[in-house]
């Protein structure tokens, strides 16, 4: 298999139990939108809660000149060091979410 295509096969596996959460405490839901052929991965916890609706974005990964950028990431512990443990070099991972100047500090790719 080609580098881009075990990204994201990787990818897909660590988001998926993300996917799966059933939450105890409020009526909300999981949704995934993985493109594989645009690079794009997305989870979105969607729901209604009383009166209110409930629309966010829980993890956006996508894949831009072969490094996976974590664009968004709202999970307890980040899945960076999932990705890692799936087998994506931490070079080949860009914390999006934080801003050029502080990468280099991450331990992860500075794109």
């Amino acid at each position: 298999m080609d580098k881009l295509g075990n990204y994201q096969m990787i990818i897909c596996q660590v988001m998926q139990p993300y996917v799966d959460i059933k939450y105890s405490n409020v009526p909300i839901k999981n949704r995934a939108a993985f493109d594989n052929k645009n690079g794009q991965y997305v989870i979105i916890s969607e729901g209604w809660i009383e009166q209110k609706h409930f629309h966010s974005c829980l993890i956006h990964v996508e894949i831009i000149d072969d490094q996976v950028w974590i664009q968004c990431d709202n999970t307890e512990d980040g899945i960076a060091d999932e990705l890692v443990k799936g087998g994506i070099p931490k070079k080949d991972i860009v914390l999006g979410f934080h801003e050029p100047e502080v990468r280099k500090y991450t331990g992860f790719g500075m794109k």
